[in-house]
């Protein structure tokens, strides 16, 4: 009898247990530092998202001062009065704004599970699979590309 009364008590402790849902937000707009890394070359950049448009100034090396946007169709250098636009097709595929305007742009169709307390994107641009990594309270982690050797940590 007690091991009934048991066996029942256990099954309605775990009747009330549920998997945990989870929706991730993914920010229309927003601004945050990292450190981009490929191979042994890295630098601290901001990076920062107005609507379609992605934008990243370097904070270290020769480029700081420089700011790189991508909008999808074009890739716009700025630095002091010095504005070059370019056609995404002839800036390299490697180029940190492109990639993460990719990135950002394919969010919605990227498979997501939640690992490690993280909400883990999966999805594909022109360099491969890409990793996002997105905590809980909505902010990046971490941003990398396997198959090009570049991560970026937020």
């Amino acid at each position: 009898m007690k091991k009934i009364i048991m066996i029942i008590s256990v099954m309605l402790v775990l009747a009330g247990c549920s998997a945990e849902k989870y929706t991730p937000v993914i920010n229309e707009d927003f601004k945050a530092s990292a450190i981009y890394n490929t191979g042994d070359f890295s630098f601290s950049c901001d990076i920062e998202k107005t609507g379609n448009t992605v934008s990243i100034s370097p904070s270290s090396t020769r480029a700081k001062g420089m700011v790189i946007s991508c909008n999808g169709k074009e890739v716009i250098f700025k630095r002091n009065n010095l504005v070059k636009a370019f056609e995404i097709g002839e800036i390299s595929k490697r180029n940190p704004a492109v990639l993460l305007h990719q990135v950002f742009s394919s969010l919605e169709s990227a498979d997501v599970k939640l690992i490690d307390n993280c909400f883990t994107y999966t999805g594909n641009c022109s360099l491969g699979e890409y990793i996002l990594k997105q905590a809980k309270d909505n902010s990046f982690v971490s941003l990398s590309f396997p198959q090009a050797d570049i991560e970026i940590d937020f």
